[in-house]
């Protein structure tokens, strides 16, 4: 008897419409996969971005480079100088420059946090930017969702779109360029 009424009771708590849940179960919704950092390394936008992003990685880098070597410079000078001055004199000279280049490598430093924040912003920004492409392509297809690759574990290569993305991409006249007078928000 207590058998009999586990059974009812696991089949009362079925769900209704257990046969429909089953049979859209067979027709799996289409997820499709997309690679954003593919389609910006890939895409002639997204070279652009990352031209521009290498470009000042690398300006800041020389102006790094110049001033270390200014005070390169500066200290075989103070170097130099060292036996013709008092202790205190030197003292005084020697502090200062430490100060100086501890004030220098501040603002460097600084100025490749912003870099960094700038560059990310821009990426991200992008990336955001293909939100329009990729709902025309779920549009299309009528799929139910975009998800980013690099999140999924295991897909059929079929539901990649990533490709796709970056011809469609590199085909409109509209695609995002970037200005470097303009810092991406």
């Amino acid at each position: 008897m207590r058998l009999h009424a586990l059974t009812l009771a696991l089949f009362l708590a079925l769900p209704v419409g257990g046969v429909a849940a089953q049979e859209q179960l067979r027709i799996p919704p289409q997820i499709l996969v997309v690679d954003p950092r593919a389609v910006l390394e890939q895409s002639e936008a997204g070279r652009e971005v990352l031209a521009l992003n290498h470009a000042q990685r690398v300006a800041l880098q020389a102006e790094a480079d110049a001033v270390s070597e200014q005070f390169e410079k500066d200290e075989l000078e103070l170097a130099a100088r060292r036996s013709l001055l008092t202790r205190e004199a030197f003292a005084e000279l020697a502090e200062d420059f430490d100060r100086r280049v501890r004030a220098a490598r501040s603002e460097q430093d600084a100025k490749a946090e912003d870099l960094i924040v700038e560059i990310e912003a821009r990426e991200r920004a992008f990336i955001e930017g293909l939100n329009p492409i990729y709902a025309e392509i779920l549009n299309e297809i009528g799929g139910a969702a975009v998800i980013d690759l690099r999140s999924v574990i295991l897909a059929d290569a079929r539901l990649n779109i990533t490709q796709e993305v970056i011809r469609r991409l590199d085909s409109r006249s509209d695609s995002p360029s970037v200005d470097p007078e303009q810092p991406a928000e």
